[in-house]
């Protein structure tokens, strides 16, 4: 008899081809523009290219791992003691920066030589998983016992995580991260349609539109947010607000880098410079790896690079929403409606900040920017993502 050869699988078993080339793609294109920015710095280190992408290599690997483990992790098996060790030691993980320097005024990060390590960026992939896990649970007790419970009840758990969460992140001053972490929660608690929560979502929907209309009118429209914002410790949100409405009013202070992104965009000439061109990476932009990538991006590779971008993310948004509309267990929907919401609130933030739409956060461009923490946040969350389409496609759901 001869034995049948067993097939090795990285993802498991019909996982999306398509979101993995889209990864692939948007992961090169990142490693090619974290370089061509660090080429800005060979001035002062001669050898920041081969250490970048060195260390840039290794962030890769270790991220495709974090998919990998994430995608064979069978989460929602596990009992709801599992879910408070997880969340308490989630919680404790976010508080370890704040005995490390703060990094551009925020205490984000746990300092480890030349690597660093952002909690913060582990919590939306967390927070998503959580309130999966939670509606799940809900929804089978709800079925099993036939009763059901307000939503302050049901989901008293995860609210608790969701609200101490935001409260760390925001005392870290990391007011981008504590954005995408309450946009996260909010769309994944309003994906479930059960009958005795209609009235509070519906709450929840109308505060979230007050609450836009509101920052419109204070910080957009008129100043009156930005004078009271002022005099709190988080002046630094009325700096961007000041710089989105005119970054060239201080462009030798606080104006700098965002005048400069807007410069290095216009250079372009649609078509861009080429790759490796820009001028504004040589010292007019201090983030160019990072927080303002988006400007090199552009200023080199032109309407070209932009279509990449915006095509890779469509794609894969388009294809989670496929999934999402086709998934028959909640905990599913959930997954995609909340990593929908984590790609294209770090697309938002990074590219409205970047070209003046809206004020700079600081939230990197996910797979483009540098940072391990990030890429390896994000990967994890699509390694979940895969586990849930494979589990469809098995069970003959798609």
């Amino acid at each position: 008899m001869t034995k049948k050869k067993r097939k090795i699988h990285l993802l498991k078993e019909n996982s999306d081809t398509m979101i993995n080339l889209m990864l692939i793609i948007l992961i090169i294109c990142g490693t090619l523009m974290i370089i061509s920015t660090n080429v800005g710095q060979t001035t002062q280190n001669s050898k920041v290219v081969l250490t970048t992408l060195i260390k840039q290599i290794i962030i890769i690997v270790i991220s495709y791992i974090c998919m990998i483990g994430a995608n064979k992790f069978t989460v929602f098996r596990y009992k709801s003691i599992f879910q408070v060790g997880a969340c308490l030691a989630m919680i404790c993980l976010l508080f370890v920066p704040f005995l490390f320097p703060a990094v551009n005024g925020a205490k984000s990060w746990i300092l480890l030589g030349p690597f660093s390590i952002q909690p913060s960026e582990f919590a939306k992939p967390f927070i998503v998983v959580a309130i999966a896990y939670a509606v799940k649970n809900y929804q089978a007790q709800r079925r099993k016992e036939k009763q059901t419970k307000p939503f302050h009840k049901a989901y008293r758990g995860v609210l608790v995580l969701i609200i101490a969460v935001f409260a760390i992140v925001m005392v870290q001053k990391d007011t981008g991260t504590a954005i995408i972490i309450l946009m996260i929660a909010f769309v994944c608690l309003i994906v479930p349609q059960f009958e005795e929560h209609r009235t509070v979502i519906k709450n929840l929907k109308r505060l979230f539109m007050a609450g836009c209309i509101g920052i419109l009118v204070l910080f957009c429209f008129t100043d009156i947010g930005i004078k009271f914002i002022e005099k709190t410790p988080f002046s630094h949100i009325a700096v961007r607000f000041e710089n989105m409405k005119n970054p060239y009013d201080d462009v030798y202070d606080e104006g700098y880098q965002p005048a400069n992104a807007l410069y290095g965009i216009a250079n372009s000439n649609i078509t861009g410079r080429g790759i490796g061109n820009s001028d504004r990476k040589y010292g007019y932009l201090t983030q160019a790896d990072n927080d303002y990538i988006f400007a090199v991006l552009i200023e080199e590779t032109g309407i070209f690079g932009l279509a990449i971008l915006v095509g890779c993310y469509g794609t894969l948004i388009y294809r989670l929403f496929y999934y999402a509309r086709k998934a028959k267990k909640i905990e599913h929907k959930i997954v995609f409606m909340g990593n929908i919401t984590y790609l294209f609130m770090h697309f938002f933030l990074n590219v409205g900040g970047v070209t003046c739409l809206i004020p700079m956060t600081g939230v990197p461009l996910l797979f483009i920017s540098s940072g391990g923490s990030s890429l390896m946040a994000i990967m994890a969350m699509f390694g979940v993502s895969q586990r849930c389409i494979s589990d469809m496609h098995n069970e003959g759901g798609n």
